[in-house]
């Protein structure tokens, strides 16, 4: 028996009993905090303020600031979205496992086209960068699963780029939007890794072009668990280090504000990385309730400060990626980005195929084949 449900039983009744106790607790919170956002929707160069101060005492602090839009807007999408290239890229990998025959990694893109209200069929293309040799090893030794994952998001980036020149060198005028799957910020560590700087330099460059080629540049975050805005609003509540909102989500602020196709406003994001993010590049997001429902499906969908800036654009962009969610059906999620993962996903036969072509190689080479680790081939027959 893998779990020891006896043991656990009681465990989980307790877990029920409390989950009464703090919804209650949880919904005091949520009204509270709602209040002041109300109260404080048009205070937008106090909070700027009281934000910046809050930074001179916590440096780590991570939450959103006013931008230039009252908190409680909450902004329809245009009823159809108008003329643009979509471009929705999302990636995949291999990360090196010693313990199979042949050690080697792999960056997998994939790339999915739309032309939107423009005539044409949509179009798909893949990038595969194998890693071998010398690319999988770091000063740390084998290179990590975030290692690789680095380069994938870097490579995401750079491939866009490509495309996006591609884009403009036939239509300059053609609205082209990339859409990537995640957060624009990074989060890879260990960031102490001396590969960690000239990627992250690299990918920096990837959205300082794409800002002068005028894409429009968004990633998307499919049920955030973010409290950015409710960060924000307990600075307002408590002038201290305190956390009186400790459990509510933005998720969960904005639920019941935003109806089916409607955006909140634009907030600027305080982080630890914003000193890193700057100019063109300083990083924004909104809320965004794809749903056609009754029933809420809350995005949070991170933007660089030259899509920020142009109101056209927003609207553009909120109203694609409504039109997106929408054609997915019962479960909201922009298609593009779906057709995407379809195109980058490495499957578990493709790692098996992968391998025994490396090993077909070796082999011709004079090489003698290769086996799993006693530990892979335990773990392999249970």
């Amino acid at each position: 028996m893998p779990v020891n449900y006896i043991a656990l039983g009681q465990q989980i009744t307790s877990l029920g009993d409390s989950a009464i106790q703090r919804n209650g607790e949880i919904q005091e919170k949520l009204a509270r905090c709602r209040q002041l956002l109300a109260q404080y929707a048009n205070e937008i160069i106090p909070l700027q303020q009281k934000v910046e101060e809050a930074v001179s005492r916590e440096s780590g602090l991570r939450c959103a600031k006013p931008y230039h839009e009252a908190l409680t807007l909450h902004a329809s999408s245009p009823v159809t979205p108008g003329e643009c290239v979509l471009l929705a890229a999302d990636g995949s990998q291999i990360t090196p496992n010693p313990h199979e025959p042949v050690l080697f990694g792999l960056v997998n893109i994939g790339v999915f086209r739309m032309p939107l209200n423009l005539g044409g069929a949509p179009s798909e293309s893949i990038e595969s960068v194998l890693l071998y040799d010398d690319a999988l090893f770091t000063s740390a030794g084998m290179i990590s699963d975030d290692l690789v994952g680095l380069l994938r998001d870097v490579r995401e980036r750079e491939v866009m780029v490509q495309l996006v020149r591609t884009e403009k060198i036939i239509d300059p005028s053609m609205p082209v939007i990339t859409l990537t799957d995640g957060p624009l910020e990074f989060f890879h560590e260990p960031r102490t890794d001396k590969q960690f700087a000239p990627q992250f330099n690299k990918y920096l460059a990837a959205l300082d072009e794409l800002s002068l080629q005028g894409a429009i540049t968004a990633g998307y975050v499919d049920r955030p668990r973010a409290d950015l805005v409710v960060r924000l609003m307990e600075l307002v509540e408590s002038s201290g280090v305190e956390r009186p909102f400790t459990g509510l989500t933005d998720l969960l602020l904005f639920s019941d504000l935003l109806q089916p196709g409607e955006r909140t406003a634009v907030f600027e994001l305080q982080s630890t990385s914003s000193k890193t993010y700057v100019g063109n590049k300083a990083l924004h997001f909104f809320y965004l309730n794809v749903s056609r429902s009754n029933k809420p499906a809350i995005a949070r969908v991170e933007i660089p400060a030259w899509v920020a800036r142009d109101k056209d654009v927003l609207n553009l962009l909120q109203s694609v990626l409504v039109d997106q969610a929408n054609t997915s059906g019962n479960q909201p999620y922009p298609y593009a980005l779906l057709r995407a993962h379809e195109i980058a996903v490495v499957k578990r036969e493709d790692n098996t195929q992968l391998t025994w072509l490396i090993e077909q190689e070796l082999i011709r080479q004079g090489f003698d084949p290769s086996e799993k680790s006693n530990k892979q081939s335990g773990k392999d027959a249970v």
